[in-house]
């Protein structure tokens, strides 16, 4: 049973992961009202080369799971609920591209190395300048209410998501025409150049094809969504469980192998621990690196610790509401920077957990050992003498600014460690704690000074442009998902440069000079990688393709057809 401290450690460390957990919903569902969901509508590299594995593989895996065995029920806890499963028209967080990833398939995916690959279109054909692609569309694919998957469906579903209340809002300005070129054959004429088209869009959330009668419907789908995958829609009861069925007709013959699936609402991070141990769910996912730690040899844990970085932003102007703004001096930034000792502030949430420097872990294609980012090391002598410089430069006798978060006890915790280890350089740090909605609302019209914050999840950098770009920093009071408000020339047309041209190092080139200029300016003071698993008894198989494709993301997944679960 364990001590009472331990018991009351573990309920603080689950309540704290499932409070981080509605942060980053609420940060989602403002992307997505913004921006018409980033994840789903940016970038990735080219490719109009045949897949590296056949579509239904699981690429790059090499634990061997044995002979898959058909049948049987899997019964997966998520931790909140989704509001509608039309992905253009809902606010979808991670795990809702999950759950919806099971009735729902894109147009394309995205492979290991971050390129996207041909799933229910076959290919993808720029023309010279990039501003117009063809897709080849396969020719056997039937939706779940037997009507064809053709070039129509695919035009409904585009036409669909450019007036969308959510997905319309990034896709503005972006498409030209949908044509419908022959029954197996569409083309995308769009008002600029798009190199990473079908890794930006045709992989991306709004890609997620879904029958004209869905469409058709008064609520677009959204109870009752009707697409390609492996499983059809069978039930739902929102704010508990949502359960699906295998789809007989699914195009990937001998796929999937589960009968069914449910979808269970656990928001508690401990009751979906009990619950796998007692056997009424086979899996879950959690953001507690303690409880994948102790989950260790008694149950599969798939990680994916080095995909969101989990931050503190400053806000860069130099004013709000009419009064001086510390943190738009870039020496009070800077001493920020220095005097936040990240190596324990990483270690507080768990072992194993890491740090950034940087939008891109070391592991991913874009990103580069940490030591390269030019990001200052903790220095506590040195943040005193920008401190000191700051106060030269704006004639104040003190650096005084607020952190804002979340109430949570989590986040209380790592703000009151940041507290402790600003005030050893002389600063002075106020903490203002506020429920979720209200921080997010703040920090989207520049309401704020520092606050901590989770988000750069995307797997391709031109996916996250909207966070940097001077497009989307509208100055105090107005709608900016340009959070820090930070911006100059070199890095917009960097971001152009990125999202315009198809060659991989060109577009490393770009970002690395992007990553360099947020650092130079400290605009985000990074602290930890989020460290997301997915915990299921051994029974479960197939799911380690979710840590190579990586599920701490809005991506759609492409892993359920091969899961199965062993007698």
């Amino acid at each position: 049973m364990g001590s009472v401290q331990e018991r009351r450690a573990d309920g603080e460390r689950s309540e704290a992961n499932h409070v981080r957990r509605r942060r980053r919903v609420l940060i989602a569902g403002v992307v997505a009202l913004s921006l018409g969901l980033v994840a789903a509508c940016s970038s990735t590299s080219t490719s109009t080369t045949a897949p590296s594995t056949t579509p239904g593989s699981t690429p790059d895996v090499t634990v061997d799971e044995g002979t898959p065995v058909d049948g049987g029920k899997l019964v997966v806890a998520v931790p909140a609920e989704t509001p509608g499963w039309n992905p253009t028209t809902a606010e979808w967080a991670s795990y809702s591209a999950m759950v919806g990833s099971s009735m729902l398939e894109s147009l394309a995916t995205v492979d290991p190395h971050g390129t996207a690959q041909p799933w229910l279109a076959t290919s993808f054909t720029p023309n010279a300048t990039f501003d117009s692609w063809t897709l080849k569309l396969r020719s056997d694919v039937t939706f779940q209410d037997g009507t064809p998957f053709d070039a129509a469906a695919v035009k409904m579903n585009l036409d669909s998501a450019l007036v969308a209340p959510v997905s319309s809002q990034a896709l503005a300005g972006a498409f030209k025409a949908v044509t419908v070129v022959d029954p197996l054959t569409v083309r995308v004429d769009l008002d600029q150049p798009w190199a990473s088209f079908p890794s930006s869009y045709l992989a991306g959330q709004s890609a997620l094809m879904m029958a004209p009668s869905a469409l058709n419907a008064e609520d677009k789908g959204a109870k009752h969504p009707i697409g390609t995958g492996p499983f059809t829609f069978e039930s739902w009861q929102p704010d508990s469980v949502l359960r699906v069925k295998k789809n007989p007709t699914y195009w990937q013959k001998g796929l999937p192998h589960l009968e069914s699936i449910e979808f269970r609402i656990i928001a508690d991070a401990n009751s979906a621990k009990q619950a796998l141990s007692a056997g009424d769910v086979d899996a879950f996912e959690t953001t507690s690196a303690d409880i994948a730690n102790g989950a260790e040899g008694t149950s599969t844990i798939v990680r994916d610790w080095n995909t969101e970085p989990s931050m503190l932003i400053t806000n860069t102007l130099p004013a709000l509401d009419g009064v001086p703004n510390p943190l738009g001096n870039a020496h009070a930034r800077m001493a920020l920077a220095l005097a936040t000792d990240r190596d324990a502030i990483a270690a507080s949430v768990g072992d194993g957990v890491k740090v950034p420097t940087s939008p891109f872990s070391p592991e991913s294609p874009w990103g580069r050992p940490e030591g390269q980012n030019h990001y200052p090391n903790f220095d506590l002598e040195l943040a005193k003498q920008e401190v000191a410089a700051y106060e030269k430069d704006t004639r104040q006798t003190s650096l005084t600014l607020t952190l804002t978060g979340t109430s949570d006890i989590n986040a209380g915790r790592i703000m009151q460690m940041v507290q402790s280890q600003w005030q050893q350089a002389g600063i002075e740090v106020k903490i203002e704690a506020l429920e979720g909605a209200s921080l997010i609302s703040r920090v989207v019209v520049g309401k704020y000074q520092v606050a901590f914050f989770s988000f750069y999840t995307s797997p391709d950098p031109d996916q996250d442009r909207y966070f940097w770009s001077a497009s989307t920093a509208q100055g105090y009071g107005k709608l900016s998902i340009n959070f820090t408000q930070y911006t100059n020339p070199d890095m917009e047309k960097a971001l152009q440069l990125g999202r315009s041209q198809p060659d991989f190092d060109t577009r490393k080139a770009a970002y690395n000079q992007v990553v360099d200029q947020i650092n130079a300016a400290t605009t985000n003071i990074w602290l930890f990688w989020t460290p997301y698993s997915i915990i299921s008894t051994p029974r479960v198989k197939g799911l380690q393709a979710a840590a190579v494709q990586h599920f701490a993301n809005f991506q759609p997944k492409t892993f359920w057809p091969n899961t199965w679960i062993a007698p």
